[in-house]
């Protein structure tokens, strides 16, 4: 990153006057030497970057890249720290491929113009679709920036998620499971020698953020994946607790205080509802939901409080937060969903599913 096309983006900003002099002070005028087997080169002024291992470091890079989406005119940006990925939704192949394209052309020359280069090893592109629209397609659609191919795949990793492109969500469950397996297999090696409290311990910091990390956006997996997980839940309950397999997994779990999997994505998935419609998230997400109040023409008794459900044409749209959200949101009691603190909210949740599942 150049310091000087920092500088000004900084100015930009509102940093000026003596505030922008510091950090000109601070990026300019610095030195570096390399030690490689004891052998210590000549010091070199720094053109460009910033000091390694610095608090500012990240923070400076952040601001520097926070007008990439001004480039764009098509596609939507999702960037979290380097990792950027842009997203576009149609259905016609060749709209695809032209919109694209001309926004990658206009990353292309955002990059040249602020001094920055694209890893083209790390860039891949991901067709969403269900296995028959993917097949209907006789050219399909392609990527390219700098006259390079981009590589499409199957699979992608985001942030932590495997996302396929069928929505499966098969990939990213068996890469967790994998996880999890390992976890109760530690757990197992030394549940000789630790106490019980010790071993619910581990289970909560090696396995249960596993199954909770994103759980809203996969969670939707299909019935056999789930099933999956929920055996491996079962498993270490056994584990911990020195059952055999003739004791019930419900009386395993009421032993260990848990609760299935699938009773806690509701909940969770519940929370993420509440968060948003509460602007407790960033405010894109609130584009998910309508309230029924704000579409219809008279007042329901409880409409300030009901989703509008989306009509899905769909199993893919059935499985969208958008759907399934505001089906499970509109499930719960009024007096739950008119909540005034997200701690309410909790404590009577827990409480409704507590009396269901008694």
């Amino acid at each position: 990153m150049d310091n000087n096309i920092l500088l000004s983006k900084l100015q930009d900003y509102g940093i000026q006057g003596s505030a922008n002099q510091w950090f000109c002070s601070y990026l300019k005028n610095r030195t570096q030497t390399c030690l490689v087997s004891g052998n210590k080169s000549s010091k070199m002024f720094l053109r460009c970057g910033v000091s390694q291992g610095k608090i500012l470091g990240p923070l400076l890079f952040l601001l520097y890249i926070n007008d990439l989406p001004n480039c764009l005119q098509h596609s939507q940006p999702r960037m979290y720290a380097d990792d950027t990925s842009i997203t576009f939704t149609g259905s016609d192949a060749d709209e695809m491929n032209n919109c694209i394209n001309l926004d990658l052309e206009r990353i292309r020359v955002w990059l040249a113009a602020n001094k920055l280069t694209l890893n083209m090893t790390k860039t891949e592109f991901l067709l969403i679709g269900s296995k028959q629209w993917l097949l209907n397609f006789t050219v399909k659609p392609t990527a390219w920036i700098n006259q390079f191919p981009i590589k499409q795949v199957s699979t992608v990793k985001s942030l932590g998620v495997h996302i396929d492109e069928n929505l499966t969500w098969e990939c990213h469950v068996n890469e967790l499971s994998k996880r999890i397996a390992s976890g109760i297999s530690a757990i197992k090696r030394i549940r000789h020698t630790v106490s019980y409290k010790t071993l619910l311990a581990i289970y909560n910091s090696l396995v249960q953020p596993h199954l909770d990390y994103c759980s809203s956006v996969w969670g939707s997996c299909s019935m056999s994946l789930s099933q999956k997980l929920q055996k491996l839940q079962n498993r270490a309950a056994r584990v911990i607790t020195f059952s055999n397999y003739d004791r019930s997994t419900d009386e395993l779990l009421r032993m260990v205080n848990w609760v299935k999997l699938d009773r806690q994505r509701l909940v969770d998935k519940s929370i993420l509802v509440f968060k948003i419609l509460n602007r407790k998230v960033p405010d894109y997400l609130s584009s998910h939901f309508a309230f029924r109040s704000d579409t219809l023409t008279c007042n329901l008794r409880d409409s300030d409080f009901s989703l509008t459900i989306p009509q899905p044409r769909t199993n893919y749209c059935k499985r969208s937060l958008s759907y399934s959200g505001a089906v499970l949101w509109n499930g719960w009691p009024l007096d739950i969903r008119q909540s005034l603190s997200l701690d309410v909210f909790k404590c009577k949740l827990k409480s409704d599913f507590d009396g269901r599942f008694k």
